[in-house]
C-alpha cells in the first residue's frame, strides 16, 4: 500500500497537474504535493474551499435523488479542479491546467481511492 504522500506525488507526475492534496472536511490540509508547472497553488485555501464546496454538490444529489457526491469536476477558463470524497472525513483535490487528461486523472483517482481511504482511516 502506498502512503498518502506517494499517491499525491503520482498525481503531480501527470502532465498538466499543478497540485494534489488531501484535506479533512474541516478544510485543513492533511498532505499536499506541488508541481513546478505554472504559478504556485495555495493548497491551504484550496483545501478549505474544496471541503465547503461539497455541501452544495451533496444538496444537488439529494434534490435530484442521486445520492451523495462521489466526485466533482469544475472546469474553468484556465484549468480544472477535481474533487473526490475519500471515506466520510476527507477529500482528494487535484488542480490542473486546461491541458490535463481528465480521463486519466479520473482513472487514477479511482485506482488510488482504496489506498487513500486505508491510509486516512487511522487519522
Amino acid at each position: 500500500m502506498n502512503t498518502v504522500h506517494e499517491i499525491l506525488q503520482s498525481f503531480i507526475r501527470v502532465r498538466g497537474v499543478r497540485a494534489a492534496l488531501v484535506a479533512g472536511l474541516d478544510g485543513l490540509v492533511l498532505e499536499a504535493a506541488h508541481s513546478n508547472d505554472g504559478p504556485p497553488v495555495e493548497t491551504d485555501a484550496i483545501g478549505a474551499v474544496a471541503a465547503s464546496g461539497l455541501v452544495p454538490a451533496n444538496e444537488f444529489g439529494e434534490q435530484t435523488g442521486h445520492g451523495a457526491v462521489r466526485q466533482a469536476i469544475f472546469e474553468y477558463e484556465d484549468g480544472v479542479v477535481v474533487i473526490e470524497m475519500i471515506g466520510e472525513n476527507a477529500v482528494l483535490v487535484v488542480v490542473t491546467s486546461i491541458s490535463a487528461n481528465l480521463g486519466l486523472l479520473r482513472l487514477q483517482a479511482r485506482k488510488a481511492h482504496p489506498d487513500l481511504e486505508s491510509s486516512l482511516a487511522g487519522l
